[in-house]
C-alpha cells in the first residue's frame, strides 16, 4: 500500500475544500469573520408596511428566538448605521419596501425562492426573498438552519436547546432555488380529531398553518366557502392571512358544491330553490356565477378550480333527477357544465387564460380512462389526476395520459382516507408516495399537487417527505430523507435504526392482494379503517345466519364504480375459499411483525435523549402498539363470529377481542398531551372514520347475548 505524507496532505485538502466552497457559495474565498447573535447587540430589521403574511412570519420568529435564546430582538423599520449591532433584515424583493445594498445582493432566481446570507462586513444577516411567500420560507429557513427550531416544532413537543449566544460563519450563504412544482397543497380531510382540536383554542388554527408554512407548502385545499352577501367563510380568510393559496376540492367547483344550492336560493335570491335538474340550466349558472363573482370580490389568493359532481363526494347524477344513465351521456354533461365553469372565470376575472384545475376524481377517473370525459385544455389549465381511491397508486387515467396535451399536470393522493384508508395510524409509507410522484413527473413536469393529511398529526412525517420532494424532485431520495428527518428529531446517533423501525412498521400491514402495478411494491394495504369497516359489517352479520354461516360477509361500501375495491381481498393470493378465512390468516401474519416493531421501539425509546422520546411514542412506537393490539382485536372477533356455535369458544374469543381494544384505546391515550391533550377523547363522531368506544360497546353486546344464551 503507498503512504502519504499526510502532515502535506490534509492541509492542501483543507484549502482546497474551503476555497471550492466558498466559491460555490459566491462568496469571498477568505473565510468571513463570525456574526454574534446575543442579546445585547441583536436587532431585527423590518418594513411595517410589509403585508400581514409577513408580520406572522415575523412573530414566530421572535418566538423562536425567546424560546433558543431567552429574549426577543426589537424590530426597527430602517438600518442603523452602528456596524456594533448586529442587525437581521428581511427583505421582500417583491416589495421593494426594504433592500439588500447593491454590492451585497446575490441572484435570486424565481418565486419563492429565497436567501439567509451574511454580510460580515456591515455585521448584518439578510433573510431575502423574491416575493412575499420567498420572504416568509427565509424566516423559517433561519429558524430551522441557524436557531435549530424543527418545521415540526409543534407537533414533535420540540424542547428548545437554549444557548447564551450563537456564532455564524461569515460566509454563510443558504440558497433555496424555485420549487419544481408551483402548487404544494395540503388538504386537512375528515377532521374528526382535527376540528375539535381547532375549536379548543384559537391558537391551534396558528399551529398548522405555521407548520404548512414552515414545511414549505404554499396552498391549502378546502371544501365550500362561500357564503351568502358575496362573502367567503372566515376559514378561507383565516388560510390567506398566512399568506398560502386557497383551492377548492374536487366537490367543489368555483369554490363550493351543491350542498349550498338550497342556502343560495333562500339566502341570496330570497326564493324557493328551484329542483336540482338538468333542465334548470340558466339556475345552474346564476349559482355558478355567484359564487365566481364571490371568489373576485374577495380578493384571495385563489387557484381556480371547476368541478361538476353531487352535494358531496358522490356524481352529480346521485343529486340531479333528470341525469342521464349512459357513461357518454354523462361525460358530455360534465364537459359542458366544465366549459359553462370555465367561461364565467375567464369573464369575472377579465383574464383570458386563468390558472385553473380540475380534478379526476373517482367517476371522472373512470369516464377519463374510458376517453369519454374532454376536458379544457390551455397552458393554465391543470389537469389533476388522482392516486386510485381507497389505495394510492397511479390510476388507468393516468396511465393513458399522452404528455403531449397542452395541459399542466397535477396529482392528488391520500394520506389519510376516510371509510377505507388510513386514518387513526399512518400506513402510506413515503417510499408509496415517492413511486407515485417519480411515476407522474416521468410523465411531465408535475404543476400542482395535494395531499389529504386526515386530521395532520398522523401524517407529518408523510407531509414532511412530501414537501422535500416536490421542492427539489431532482435531490430528493426517500432513503437519505428518512435519515435526516431521523437524525433531526430524534438524534444523528440513532437516525439508522429508527429509520429501520419506520420502515418495518410499514411493512408490517398486511397486503391482502399482490401487487399488480409494475416495479410498484406493497400496492394493496389493508389500513385501519378497512379493520373498522371490516368490523362494521361482520357485526352486522353476527348471530343472524340459522342455517349456515356466512363466510363472505364483506360487501361494497356505499358507490362504488370499481368491484371488489374496498376491501381487494384476493382469495387465492392469501389461500383462502372464503372472507374470513382470508382475514384470519392475514392477521396472523401481521401481528407478530407489528409486536416485534413495537417491542423493538419500547427497547429504542429510553435510549434516545429524554427530549425527543415523546414525538418517538406519539409518532411511532403507539402506532405499532395499536395496530399490534387492534390486529389481535379483528382477529378474535372475526374467529369468534367462525366459531359462534360453539359457546365457549365464541365467550373466550369476544373476551380477548374486548381486552385487545382496551388495550388499543390505553396506548392511543398515551399520545394525549400538552396541546392534544384530548385529541382522541374529544373526537367528533365520525361513522366513516372510526370510534373505538363504540367497537368496545359493540363486543361487550355479543358477548352479553352469547351468556344469556341457555
Amino acid at each position: 500500500m503507498r503512504s502519504y505524507n499526510t502532515s502535506v496532505i490534509k492541509p492542501l485538502l483543507l484549502v482546497i475544500s474551503v476555497l471550492f466552497n466558498a466559491l460555490q457559495l459566491g462568496a469571498n474565498p477568505i473565510r468571513g469573520k463570525a456574526i454574534i447573535l446575543n442579546k445585547n447587540n441583536l436587532t431585527i430589521v423590518f418594513s411595517d408596511k410589509e403585508v400581514g403574511p409577513l408580520g406572522i412570519a415575523l412573530n414566530a420568529l421572535l418566538r423562536d428566538f425567546d424560546e433558543v435564546l431567552d429574549f426577543q430582538p426589537k424590530v426597527f423599520n430602517e438600518l442603523s448605521r452602528d456596524c456594533d449591532t448586529t442587525e437581521i433584515v428581511i427583505v421582500n424583493r417583491a416589495s421593494g419596501l426594504l433592500s439588500v445594498p447593491s454590492d451585497k445582493a446575490l441572484e435570486l432566481d424565481g418565486f419563492e425562492s429565497h436567501r439567509v446570507y451574511a454580510d460580515p462586513d456591515n455585521n448584518r444577516i439578510y433573510l431575502e426573498g423574491y416575493d412575499l411567500r420567498g420572504t416568509i420560507f427565509a424566516i423559517y429557513t433561519f429558524s430551522e438552519e441557524i436557531l435549530g427550531v424543527p418545521p415540526l416544532k409543534y407537533w414533535s413537543s420540540w424542547v428548545p436547546a437554549k444557548q447564551k449566544e450563537i456564532r455564524i460563519d461569515g460566509n454563510l450563504n443558504i440558497f433555496f432555488k424555485s420549487p419544481q412544482v408551483r402548487y404544494r397543497s395540503i388538504l386537512p380531510g375528515d377532521q374528526d380529531f382535527f376540528n375539535p382540536w381547532k375549536r379548543n383554542s384559537p391558537g391551534n388554527d396558528n399551529v398548522w398553518l405555521e407548520t404548512a408554512l414552515r414545511l414549505k407548502m404554499n396552498t391549502v385545499e378546502t371544501y365550500s366557502t362561500i357564503e351568502p352577501g358575496y362573502e367567503v367563510s372566515g376559514y378561507a380568510r383565516l388560510i390567506d392571512r398566512y399568506g398560502l393559496v386557497i383551492t377548492s376540492h374536487h366537490t367543489s367547483g368555483l369554490n363550493t358544491s351543491f350542498g349550498t344550492w338550497e342556502t343560495y336560493w333562500e339566502k341570496v335570491r330570497k326564493m324557493e330553490p328551484p329542483k336540482l335538474l338538468l333542465a334548470n340550466e340558466q339556475a345552474i349558472i346564476d349559482f355558478f356565477r355567484y359564487n365566481a363573482e364571490t371568489v373576485r370580490r374577495s380578493g384571495i389568493d385563489n387557484l381556480w378550480t371547476v368541478a361538476f359532481r353531487g352535494k358531496v363526494d358522490q356524481p352529480f347524477w346521485s343529486v340531479f333527477e333528470d341525469a342521464p344513465s349512459g357513461d357518454p351521456e354523462r361525460a358530455e354533461v360534465i364537459n359542458r357544465m366544465l366549459r359553462i365553469q370555465l367561461d364565467i372565470i375567464k369573464d369575472v376575472t377579465g383574464n383570458p387564460n386563468p390558472y385553473t384545475r380540475i380534478t379526476f376524481y373517482d367517476e371522472l377517473a373512470n369516464l377519463m380512462a374510458k376517453g369519454y370525459l374532454k376536458p379544457p385544455e390551455g397552458e393554465n389549465m391543470i389537469w389533476t389526476f388522482v392516486a386510485a381511491r381507497r389505495d394510492p397508486y397511479p390510476y388507468d387515467d393516468l396511465v393513458n395520459f399522452n404528455p403531449v396535451r397542452p395541459v399542466k399536470l397535477g396529482y392528488y393522493m391520500n394520506f389519510g382516507f376516510a371509510s377505507t384508508g388510513a386514518h387513526v395510524a399512518p400506513a402510506e409509507s413515503p417510499w408509496k408516495m415517492e413511486f407515485n410522484y417519480r411515476y407522474i413527473y416521468d410523465k411531465s413536469p408535475l404543476y400542482f399537487s395535494v395531499v389529504n393529511v386526515g386530521n395532520f398529526r398522523e401524517f407529518v412525517l408523510e407531509l414532511s417527505a412530501n414537501a422535500k420532494m416536490l421542492w427539489d424532485y431532482d435531490s430528493y431520495n426517500t432513503d437519505s430523507f428518512m435519515l435526516e428527518y431521523c437524525s433531526q428529531y430524534f438524534g444523528a446517533e440513532h437516525a439508522t435504526e429508527v429509520s429501520r423501525l419506520y420502515k418495518d412498521f410499514y411493512d408490517a400491514y398486511w397486503n391482502p392482494k399482490p401487487s399488480v402495478f409494475g416495479g410498484m411494491e406493497r400496492q394493496f394495504t389493508f389500513q385501519d379503517l378497512r379493520y373498522a369497516r371490516a368490523f362494521d359489517h361482520i357485526y352486522n352479520v353476527f348471530y343472524s345466519s340459522t342455517d349456515s354461516l356466512n363466510l363472505n360477509p364483506l360487501s361494497e361500501i356505499g358507490y362504488e364504480s370499481v368491484p371488489g375495491r374496498t376491501f381487494r381481498i384476493d382469495l387465492e393470493y392469501n389461500h383462502s375459499t372464503n372472507q374470513v378465512d382470508a382475514l384470519l390468516s392475514g392477521m396472523s401474519k401481521t401481528i407478530p411483525r407489528f409486536e416485534s416493531v413495537a417491542r423493538r421501539c419500547t427497547e429504542m425509546m429510553p435510549v434516545l435523549d429524554s427530549n425527543k422520546q415523546v414525538f418517538f411514542n406519539d409518532n411511532l412506537r403507539i402506532y405499532s402498539y395499536y395496530m399490534a393490539y387492534f390486529s389481535k382485536t379483528l382477529y378474535h372477533f372475526v374467529s369468534a363470529y367462525r366459531n359462534q356455535a360453539d359457546k365457549e369458544l365464541l365467550v373466550k374469543d369476544l373476551e380477548m377481542a374486548q381486552s385487545n381494544a382496551i388495550s388499543a384505546k390505553s396506548i392511543l391515550y398515551e399520545g394525549q398531551h400538552g396541546i392534544f391533550k384530548t385529541w382522541y377523547s374529544n373526537a367528533d363522531p365520525l361513522t366513516r372514520t372510526f370510534q373505538i368506544d363504540s367497537l368496545i360497546a359493540r363486543i361487550q353486546g355479543l358477548k352479553q347475548q352469547a351468556l344469556d344464551r341457555r
